[in-house]
This record gives structure tokens, sequence and C-alpha cells, in this order.
């Protein structure tokens, strides 16, 4: 009896690679922000200034980047092994990042490209999500 070919799952390996360039681009945001003040416009200008004050709302959104980033990371130790709660993690930190987003931050058309890049996170996952479902 032929046993049913294993290959590669692309879905995860793509899903890994978006989620390292995202953890890349968060602390490099960080890192941005922290380099160069007149990109903390969107700081300054959205929620997060008038909640925990301009003075602060560097710190805040750098804790806010930083917790994001780490859960991707966690993410990404499972999605090596093809664990479902990886993708599943990947879909609800992202929807909570834009959601946060929305109230913390000004919009502009930096906003706008996260957005689709998240779009895209998210089919990625929900696609990886589904073939591990289906594999096991």
């Amino acid at each position: 009896m032929n046993s049913p070919k294993t290959g590669r799952n692309w879905v995860n390996l793509l899903l890994m690679f978006l989620v390292v360039i995202n953890i890349v681009g968060d602390v490099g945001n960080i890192a941005f922000w922290d380099a160069v003040p007149s990109s903390r416009e969107s700081l300054m200008g959205g929620w997060v200034a008038s909640f925990v004050g301009a003075e602060n709302a560097l710190t805040a959104g750098t804790i806010i980047l930083a917790i994001v980033a780490i859960i991707y990371v966690v993410s990404t130790l499972g999605l090596p092994k093809k664990r479902k709660w990886a993708p599943l993690l990947i879909i609800a930190i992202s929807i909570a990042n834009r959601a946060l987003a929305v109230f913390l931050y000004a919009f502009n058309e930096a906003f706008f490209r996260w957005f689709a890049w998240t779009i895209i996170l998210l089919i990625v996952a929900f696609l990886d999500f589904r073939k591990i479902s289906t594999s096991r």
C-alpha cells in the first residue's frame, strides 16, 4: 500500500517568513522611533498621547509594540512544529494590533500599508491553520 506523500507545507514556511519580517519590522519601528524624533508623529497625533501625555507616548508605544513582537515570537516557536495554536495566535495578535492601532495612532499612509500587510498575514495564517487542521 502506498503511503501519502508528505510534502512541505509551503504556506507554513511562507507564514514563518512573514512573521519574522513582521517581528523585524516591529523592532525596527521601535528603534526608528527612538532614533528619529520626527517619526513619532503617529504617536503624538494619536490617542496614545492624549491618554498618557505627549512625554510618555514614546514609552507607551514602545511597550505596546514590544509586547506585540514578543507574542509574534512565541507564535513563531509553534509554527515549525505545525501547532494549531500558532497560526491562531498570529490571527489574534494581528487583529488586536490593528484594533489598538485605530485608537492609539494617528492615521497616515503608513497606517494603511500596515493594514494591508495585516490582511495578508491573516489570510496566510488562516490558510496555514486550515492546512494543519486537515492534515492531522
